[in-house]
């Protein structure tokens, strides 16, 4: 009796939790396409414009499966921001990979005019950062033990996007 009610009630949460995520909305906020499958390589369904709302059905990844004006595809995740609604998930999207289990997080989503205006400098962790930092002739040596050649990457020039 005891494990039968342990088990629908977690049958219930499970069932509330996915209908949660199956509503879950967001805005595309950068032009692209939406795909067949979670791979840049996949056939392309149709065009995505900014501003499009998407209802996120699946997350894979990088990716998210999404229903857009009749249409169910892919999206990369970092294409779409999702909305003030979706809550403390939206500010930084983490989940595990297809069969390897990794986590992947994709960065900060979620921020907006407000958050970037009040952003300060965290003197700790930049002093942190510094720490971690090596010599030319450091990062030389190391780079030769494993065989690594180098390579200059010119700056852009300002004003130019490549």
């Amino acid at each position: 009796m005891r494990s039968t009610r342990a088990i629908l009630i977690t049958a219930f949460a499970l069932l509330s939790w996915t209908a949660a995520r199956a509503n879950e909305r967001g805005i595309v906020i950068r032009p692209g396409d939406l795909f067949a499958e979670p791979y840049i390589d996949a056939a392309k369904l149709g065009p995505l414009t900014s501003n499009q709302p998407v209802t996120i059905i699946e997350r894979r990844g990088g990716w998210l499966a999404v229903e857009v004006g009749g249409r169910r595809g892919w999206v990369r995740m970092l294409n779409v921001r999702l909305e003030a609604a979706a809550g403390p998930a939206a500010s930084t999207a983490a989940m595990r990979t297809g069969s390897t289990g990794r986590t992947v997080a994709t960065g900060v989503k979620g921020l907006d005019d407000i958050d970037i205006r009040n952003a300060a400098i965290d003197r700790e962790q930049l002093n942190k950062l510094g720490e971690l930092s090596v010599s030319a002739s450091d990062a030389r040596q190391h780079a030769l033990q494993d065989n690594l050649k180098e390579s200059k990457v010119d700056y852009l020039k300002p004003g130019k996007v490549k």
